[in-house]
């Protein structure tokens, strides 16, 4: 039987499902997703009402939940389950790493790695230091959304930021041709640029050969 959240949810989305502006949202993501063609403050209003009226109360009923709209066709889904673990950071404890990385590894794309990486992962590792050692793997793993978000977990971090780490990270990756890697490397540099912008100048400055005119460009832009 289908937890009634998810009956609410997939009841009240699909309803509000649009074809021709599925259409667009889909080629704007290269057709990897299909999408029912719901705009985010649609979406969100009706997510409001529901999670409020559909408390949750634990982990193991959260991960069900997440679990099956991450199995959904349609993109909105997937969004609602991200905006679902953020509302319950409160159950978050170092087991829920596994889902994040499941999440991950499916359905793989920047709109919903990113916010995972940023949000979710670095907020778990924050809140548990010790998961840092997690990261240390995820740099080295062969899935490229996986050494992404090892890279931008710190993005919010600002003077926590682990300094140290994080060059070594954008070292450890600034061989590779990869667009998304590239692209990570560039924005976690800017990012923390905010924060340290001469530990970063420095960095930069020193690995000029190694690292790609993207990376450079996107770390040295407030700067």
């Amino acid at each position: 039987m289908k937890h009634t959240l998810i009956q609410a949810l997939d009841e009240r989305l699909r309803a509000l499902s649009n074809p021709q502006i599925a259409e667009g949202q889909s080629a704007y993501m290269r057709d990897q997703f299909a999408f029912l063609g719901i705009q985010k403050p649609a979406r969100e209003k009706v997510q409001k009402e529901l999670f409020k009226t559909h408390s949750l109360a634990q982990k193991e009923e959260l991960a069900l939940i997440i679990d099956h709209l991450w199995s959904q066709k349609q993109r909105e889904f997937h969004y609602s389950a991200l905006d679902l673990i953020s509302k319950y950071s409160k159950l978050w404890t170092p087991s829920i790493l596994t889902l994040f990385e499941r999440l991950i590894r499916t359905h793989s794309w920047w709109d919903t790695v990113d916010l995972i990486a940023s949000k979710h992962v670095g907020g778990l590792v924050e809140k548990y230091p010790n998961l840092v050692e997690v990261m240390d793997g995820w740099i080295e793993d062969d899935n490229l959304w996986i050494r992404r978000t090892a890279i931008l977990h710190q993005l919010k971090w600002k003077e926590r930021t682990d300094e140290q780490r994080l060059f070594s990270y954008c070292k450890k990756r600034a061989h590779e041709k990869e667009f998304f890697i590239r692209k990570a490397i560039g924005w976690a540099l800017r990012e923390y640029s905010k924060t340290s912008p001469d530990a970063v100048g420095t960095f930069i400055a020193q690995n000029q050969k190694c690292l790609s005119p993207l990376s450079i460009r996107e770390g040295s832009k407030y700067l």
